[in-house]
């Protein structure tokens, strides 16, 4: 029995993660993208980061949450390396993304245009190289 509920042994439970992550006294403008949040300034204190709830809780924390952690920073890295990526330019005006998730029980970001381009020759003759190799 926890806070008055039942749960039975075995019992699958799902913690509502959106919702921890999505509650306003927490999070300002909860569903406004807005990456500066996490970052203190002299003001305002930094906003909790969800790595704290969205890899898991306690015993059950995801194992591989330190790789995962790692290979989206250095899978960013190296794209921000080599590519300038940017708003898609249409007729001259710039494209405002538009910030849309699926529906389900694990959402993901429904694609959007942006511009991407290689930063340099260098960069071009690196990504053919790796491509030939995978080929």
């Amino acid at each position: 029995i926890h806070v008055g509920y039942f749960i039975p042994k075995g019992a699958l439970v799902f913690p509502n993660v959106w919702k921890m992550l999505h509650v306003p006294r927490v999070y300002e403008n909860p569903d406004t993208f807005n990456p500066d949040r996490f970052i203190p300034t002299q003001s305002k204190a930094a906003e909790l980061a969800p790595r704290t709830v969205c890899f898991g809780f306690g015993r059950r924390i995801c194992p591989g949450l330190h790789l995962a952690d790692a290979s989206v920073f250095i899978s960013c890295a190296m794209s921000s390396a080599v590519f300038d990526i940017s708003k898609c330019i249409v007729h001259g005006v710039a494209i405002e993304p538009v910030h849309e998730n699926t529906t389900g029980t694990i959402s993901h970001p429904k694609p959007f245009k942006c511009s991407i381009k290689p930063r340099s020759q260098k960069a071009v003759s690196l990504f053919q190289s790796v491509q030939l190799k995978l080929c």
